[in-house]
């Protein structure tokens, strides 16, 4: 990599850290926030539903759009939109008003997220994909991390309007970022960034039913819910069943994503290495398993065990079904690629809350945990069945190309 494309790199990994540091101190208390305005029961499920409606809805419309009119664009835009909510949450008296604004912000996510992995996706050599899209995820999964970490110093410092400086801040600082250093589309120093021709884009999804993407998108969906429900149900299960104080759930639930963000890199390297395919299909099942384990567990020093071992088996197929999901845009144009799989992840994140909660009220909680491990199984399998049946098709699409 370049000089030019490491500025590149660099300046995207900040404008995405940032921005997810935003809006992850922000969601942590979201909420409380909507609560704080009035804001309960059916109004209140609308103001959450409407924010991840809107990023299913309209990420593929997104990521579409940055396909044929270029990148740059729209990232500003998302930006603009993201620092024009921050700013007028801070005078928001009408629960109403919220809901318009959560509207807007995940119509700004909807056109965010698909574009910056596009320009990683679009800026990398294909032998070095795997670590890059690795380390670029570090950017995503560390301000996780730190966002509700972050978010409760603050809160308990200077209330939700230091919630939404913070926010504003830090979008403006990724808006100036992005002017500063994303270059205009088709003017990247080796690799050109050029919008897809719509001829091109046509041609290929024809061949949509031979791809890799339909598997992506399957797996994605069930990792998401798998992902949701432990992020959900965990505390409660440590709680209520093994009796461990804030501080050991609070040491459990973070054992996972700091795993899994430490071994991005190394994983991102071996994903360069072997088979991507198959990558996704071991840490897939493997942590499917260790869903099952859970209700199995019954002490804290297990369930901790358990959750480290759910970092390091995601870390190991995140990097892969990246990269291959950024192969799969070369085909078909990275932005849609891209936006299609920001849809499935979001759809999952949606119907796994509702599934683990249905299941809770009539089978238990023990059962939430066996049928996010079952989703798990039966998204890599369909995964792995895609996979092969689309291989020789992929490969003689190649070597036309």
């Amino acid at each position: 990599m370049d000089k030019a494309h490491r500025w590149l790199f660099k300046g995207v990994f900040f404008i995405n850290f940032a921005v997810t540091l935003g809006l992850g101190v922000s969601d942590a208390f979201f909420s409380v926030f909507a609560q704080s305005l009035g804001a309960r029961g059916a109004i209140l499920g609308a103001a959450i539903g409407f924010y991840a409606a809107s990023k299913i809805v309209f990420s593929p419309f997104m990521g579409k759009l940055s396909d044929r009119f270029g990148r740059k664009r729209l990232i500003v835009i998302s930006l603009m939109v993201f620092l024009l909510v921050s700013l007028l949450c801070l005078s928001i008296t009408r629960v109403q008003t919220l809901i318009i604004l959560r509207l807007m912000q995940g119509l700004g996510c909807a056109m965010f997220r698909p574009v910056v992995l596009s320009l990683i996706g679009e800026t990398t050599l294909p032998h070095s994909r795997g670590k890059m899209v690795a380390t670029f995820d570090m950017s995503f999964y560390g301000a996780l991390s730190l966002g509700p970490l972050i978010g409760g110093i603050i809160m308990d410092q200077w209330g939700f309007d230091g919630i939404f400086v913070l926010l504003a801040g830090l979008c403006l600082a990724a808006l100036l970022v992005a002017v500063l250093l994303i270059p205009a589309d088709g003017n990247t120093a080796h690799t050109t960034i050029m919008p897809v021709s719509a001829n091109r884009q046509a041609r290929s999804r024809r061949s949509l039913q031979h791809s890799a993407l339909p598997g992506l998108l399957v797996f994605i969906f069930g990792r998401a819910c798998g992902i949701v429900i432990f992020v959900s149900f965990m505390p409660i299960l440590l709680m209520s069943k093994l009796g461990l104080t804030g501080v050991e759930v609070g040491m459990v639930m973070a054992s996972t994503s700091v795993v899994m963000t430490l071994c991005l890199r190394p994983m991102g390297k071996l994903t360069d290495r072997c088979s991507r395919s198959v990558l996704v299909m071991v840490g897939g099942t493997v942590v499917s398993l260790l869903y099952v384990l859970i209700p199995l567990a019954t002490t804290f020093h297990q369930v901790l065990v358990l959750g480290m071992a759910i970092g390091l088996f995601s870390g190991l197929s995140q990097p892969a079904s990246t990269a291959l999901l950024v192969e799969e845009g070369q085909r078909f144009g990275t932005g849609f690629a891209v936006g299609m799989f920001n849809a499935s992840l979001n759809l999952g994140f949606v119907v796994g809350p509702v599934l683990g909660a249905l299941l809770l009220s009539s089978e238990g909680l023990s059962s939430v945990f066996y049928v996010a491990g079952l989703c798990g199984g039966l998204a890599v399998v369909l995964f792995s069945i895609t996979t092969r049946a689309t291989a020789s098709y992929g490969q003689a699409w190649h070597v036309r190309s």
